[in-house]
C-alpha cells in the first residue's frame, strides 16, 4: 500500500498551496484521512491523480480588479464604502466574465440596475445581445433564503460556467433580517452547485451595521478591501457557535 502523504506533501504533489489543500478538503472536494488525536490530514496518491482527472482544479480566473484572482468555486465577500468604488469594480468584474464567455448573473434592488446598466453598456455594445441570450441575468433577489438557495442551484446547474455578483442590500429591500441573510450566507447546500463559478456578494460598510459586516466576515474565507484580496480571519464556515435561523 502506498504511503500516506501528509499536506505539505500533498500540496507539493499538485503545485498548489496548503490553504488550497484544507480548502478543498473542507468542501469535500478532496480526499483525505485523518489520523490520530488532531486529526491531521493524510492523503493517498491515487486520490490525488483522481482530483487532477475529474478536474477539479481550475486555473484562477481574473476577476477584472487589478491583478486579483479566484478559482472557481470561491466564495468571498467585497467591503465598499465609495459608491463610484463598487460600482468600478462591479462592472469590471461582470465584464471580465462576460469577454470570458461565461453566464453572469447580478442580483441587486431595481432602481440600481439602471445605472450599472447604463455604466456596463458603455463598455460592452453586445450587453444587449449578452441580455436577450441569457448570457446576463438580472434578478431583485427572492422572498426567502431557501428559495435564493434553490434559485442559485439551479442558475449555476444550467450555466456551466459562470460568475454571480450579489450587491447585497437586495435582501434588506426584500425585507430580510440578518438571521435570513446570514442563513442564505452560510448555506451548505450552496457548495456542491457553486463549484463551477465565482461568487462575490458585495457589502457597503456606510449602510450595512457592524454585526452584518462580521457576519459577513465569517461567511466568506476571503474579503476584497480597496482593491486588495485577504483571507478572512473571522472565516467560520459551519458558524459554529452563532444561533442563526434556519433555511427556512
Amino acid at each position: 500500500m502506498d504511503r500516506l502523504l501528509n499536506i505539505k506533501e500533498a500540496a507539493e504533489f499538485l503545485n498548489v498551496s496548503e490553504m488550497s489543500i484544507r480548502r478543498w478538503t473542507n468542501k469535500g472536494a478532496l480526499k483525505c484521512c485523518r489520523v490520530g488525536g488532531r486529526k491531521e490530514r493524510r492523503f493517498y496518491k491515487n486520490d490525488l491523480l483522481d482530483f487532477l482527472k475529474d478536474s477539479r482544479i481550475q486555473t484562477p480566473e481574473p476577476l477584472g480588479t487589478g491583478e486579483l484572482r479566484l478559482s472557481d468555486g470561491s466564495h468571498v465577500t467585497h467591503f465598499f464604502s465609495e459608491k463610484k468604488e463598487a460600482l468600478d469594480s462591479s462592472i469590471s468584474y461582470v465584464l471580465a466574465g462576460l469577454r470570458a464567455g461565461e453566464t453572469v448573473l447580478v442580483v441587486m434592488p431595481p432602481e440600481k440596475n439602471e445605472n450599472f446598466i447604463s455604466a456596463l453598456e458603455l463598455q460592452y455594445p453586445a450587453l444587449g445581445r449578452d441580455l436577450k441570450d441569457g448570457r446576463l441575468i438580472l434578478s431583485e433577489g427572492t422572498d426567502s433564503p431557501k428559495d435564493m438557495i434553490g434559485y442559485l442551484g439551479s442558475f449555476a446547474a444550467k450555466a456551466g460556467k459562470f460568475r454571480v455578483l450579489g450587491d447585497m442590500s437586495w435582501a434588506i429591500c426584500k425585507g430580510w433580517d440578518m438571521e435570513a441573510l446570514s442563513a442564505l450566507e452560510h448555506a451548505s447546500e450552496l457548495r456542491h452547485p457553486l463549484r463551477n463559478g465565482i461568487l462575490v456578494c458585495q457589502y457597503d460598510l456606510e449602510a450595512f451595521s457592524g454585526a452584518y459586516i462580521m457576519m459577513a466576515a465569517e461567511a466568506h474565507e476571503q474579503i476584497i478591501y480597496k482593491n486588495e484580496l485577504k483571507k478572512s480571519a473571522y472565516y467560520r464556515p459551519e458558524n459554529k457557535g452563532r444561533n442563526h435561523a434556519p433555511v427556512i
